[in-house]
């Protein structure tokens, strides 16, 4: 087992060196971002508004990209310095709501795949492209991939950065 403490974790990301997972921890106040070490056995907290979930590296294992429930997705730092900075938002902020789920970001880190459900209903696919900006990430302006009348969702990158994967419910399968 690789956490001693009891707690609510859940949606573990795997450090690209494999030394770390990123995770999210729930408790009265909300849901927050932590890094745990686990040959130290330590946990750092990342975030503290108690909206953050869906943690996902960087490729570089610099940054944590995770969702901001009601405000579209943000970035930190990995070794807790700094804040977390918004890369993108969502549309509508009141139910009923839309949100924005990181899934995948390209092997070279400079873009981002998500998907969003506008107005709570069903899941396009997005893209945004990143760049490090001497604090943190910037992104660009999103780009639809898919959007249709079916519900698309967990756009991921091949290996070598060409290709979306994804699944679709487009057949109602």
């Amino acid at each position: 087992p690789l956490l001693a403490k009891p707690g609510n974790y859940g949606r573990f990301s795997l450090s690209p060196d494999g030394q770390q997972l990123a995770l999210e921890v729930t408790q009265e106040s909300g849901t927050d971002i932590w890094v745990y070490d686990w040959r130290r056995d330590t946990m750092t907290r990342l975030t503290f508004t108690g909206t953050a979930e869906d943690p996902l590296w960087s490729p570089d294992g610099r940054y944590i990209v995770f969702r901001d429930v009601g405000g579209g997705i943000s970035a930190i730092r990995s070794d807790g310095a700094g804040k977390p900075q918004p890369l993108t938002q969502t549309k509508k902020l009141q139910f009923p709501w839309s949100f924005q789920w990181p899934w995948s970001l390209a092997p070279d880190g400079k873009r981002l795949a998500f998907m969003e459900a506008p107005s709570g209903g069903t899941f396009d696919l997005w893209t945004v492209p990143l760049e490090p900006d001497g604090t943190g990430l910037r992104a660009g302006k999103p780009e639809v991939f898919l959007q249709t009348p079916a519900d698309e969702r967990s756009p991921s990158f091949s290996p070598d950065g060409r290709w979306l994967a994804y699944f679709s419910y487009e057949t109602g399968r």
